[in-house]
């Protein structure tokens, strides 16, 4: 293992190291260097996807609303923005096989890096006293303030200002791993998270925002072990599934990846994103009846979504549904007039049915 790891480049070598602190066998450094290595080396940082699905979620502070995501230069990837080929009976282009965008509203998302009360244990039954928070907790809340107001390396100042205050404090650690990776920083997002699980290996948060760095970095194989872990820890919680379907997608393990979207679905019914994703899984493995009954699930779960309606079009088309997907395609361009896919699709369409 010491030697594949000394084999890679640089900038990998540490990460590596911390990441893997556990023996797991020289199988993963060889699969490091031999599959993961070429992903690095000599290639641009690939910067943070546009269209995350958890930009919201990725706030280390949980308090950006809806929609107000920070721009990304970059698209995303559940897989490449690759063309399959279409369907013979109509010339409708696959969807984008992209990460979709800001989830649905659901339920609160499930953030650890808010900063929580830390009572000291002879306060604990005492409500008389208002909590004090420590001075690791202030600067962290001041990073928030920073971030709030866009201020992403103001921030990450803070928050580095903040562990050295306070080692042991897990919070500082997961928001300095979010702010890295939002300013596109992926190494030291993993550098971050790494350190805060040496403090505490049992939390699924620290895994997720680790695996989603590895994730962008090209490290498939890596980020895929991090998503488990954290599914096996937070078995509740849809997103650690949501990513290991992603990931498995760039793996070209679609059949896996729509096992994992079902999992996350088992875990909350109303993860539209889960749906989506599992629809575009069901659209690559040609299922399409299935596939459009996963984007009417999206659909119920939040009629505004265009990628949903765009994507339900296409899959009726390709079960030759041209009434159907017609109308499917007139609903996304209500929703967006400016969908040039949508558009192409609606003429394609009309043309079949002879109207």
């Amino acid at each position: 293992m010491s030697v594949c790891i000394a084999r890679m480049p640089s900038p990998v070598q540490p990460m590596i190291r911390r990441a893997c602190p556990r023996s797991r066998g020289a199988v993963v450094g060889l699969l490091l260097l031999v599959l993961f290595a070429p992903a690095v080396r000599g290639q641009p940082n690939p910067g943070v996807p546009e269209d995350d699905p958890f930009a919201d979620e990725l706030n280390p502070f949980g308090r950006q609303p809806a929609g107000t995501a920070t721009p990304r230069p970059t698209p995303p990837g559940t897989a490449p923005r690759e063309t399959v080929k279409p369907s013979p009976q109509l010339p409708v282009p696959f969807p984008e096989t992209t990460v979709p965008g800001q989830p649905a509203e659901r339920r609160p998302p499930r953030d650890r890096a808010r900063v929580e009360p830390r009572v000291p244990a002879r306060d604990r039954f005492d409500t008389r006293d208002e909590w004090e928070p420590s001075p690791a907790e202030k600067i962290v809340a001041e990073a928030e303030q920073l971030d709030l107001k866009g201020d992403l390396e103001g921030a990450r100042g803070k928050l580095r200002e903040a562990i050295k205050l306070d080692p042991k404090f897990t919070v500082a650690y997961l928001a300095l791993g979010v702010v890295s990776r939002r300013l596109g920083d992926l190494e030291g997002s993993v550098e971050a998270c790494s350190q805060g699980l040496e403090i505490d290996p049992q939390d699924p948060e620290l895994y997720l925002r680790r695996g989603i760095a590895w994730f962008h970095l090209g490290l498939h194989g890596i980020a895929l072990e991090d998503f488990e872990d954290a599914a096996g820890i937070a078995y509740d919680d849809p997103r650690p599934e949501l990513w290991r379907g992603l990931t498995l997608m760039e793996l070209n393990r679609p059949l896996e990846a729509i096992n994992a979207y079902a999992s996350a679905i088992r875990r909350d019914r109303t993860f539209m994103l889960a749906y989506l994703n599992r629809g575009l899984a069901y659209l690559r493995t040609e299922q399409p009846r299935k596939a459009e009954f996963d984007f009417d699930q999206a659909i119920r779960h939040d009629p505004k979504d265009v990628r949903a309606w765009f994507n339900r079009g296409v899959a009726q088309a390709q079960q030759g549904k041209f009434a159907e997907a017609i109308g499917s395609y007139g609903e996304a361009l209500k929703r967006d007039p400016a969908h040039e896919p949508a558009r192409r699709n609606l003429e394609a369409a009309r043309a079949r049915v002879g109207r």
